[in-house]
């Protein structure tokens, strides 16, 4: 079988900003309240993560994820409430493409 998918990118000023494995790592950082943790659960390196991480900050109008490097108390790192806003609205996109989708593999029947 045959089957149309659609794959979500954002782009900021001609920079990538959000895609899925972005989205995810937000999630985790906001689950978790740490990027370590959200690296490993979502089995990517920490760098990886630290990158991704920087790029969507580096091209957002505002910080995303504030990090907190260790101490005596340890780092952490947390959503911004402009970041918990753009998972919100990558969702309602993502939901609205998934349903262009599905029209368009019934329209051609595949």
């Amino acid at each position: 079988m045959i089957k149309v998918d659609l794959q979500i990118e954002i782009m900021r000023n001609g920079q990538s900003f959000l895609r899925p494995a972005t989205v995810k790592l937000l999630e985790e950082v906001e689950r978790r309240g740490s990027l370590r943790s959200a690296a490993k659960v979502l089995h990517v390196s920490y760098q990886y993560a630290w990158d991704l991480i920087d790029e969507v900050n580096g091209v957002a109008s505002e910080p995303v994820v504030v990090k907190q490097r260790g101490g005596v108390r340890g780092g952490g790192a947390r959503l911004s409430a402009r970041g918990r806003g753009l998972i919100d609205d990558f969702k309602h996109i993502e939901r609205l493409v998934n349903r262009f989708a599905k029209k368009m593999n019934a329209e051609i029947g595949f």
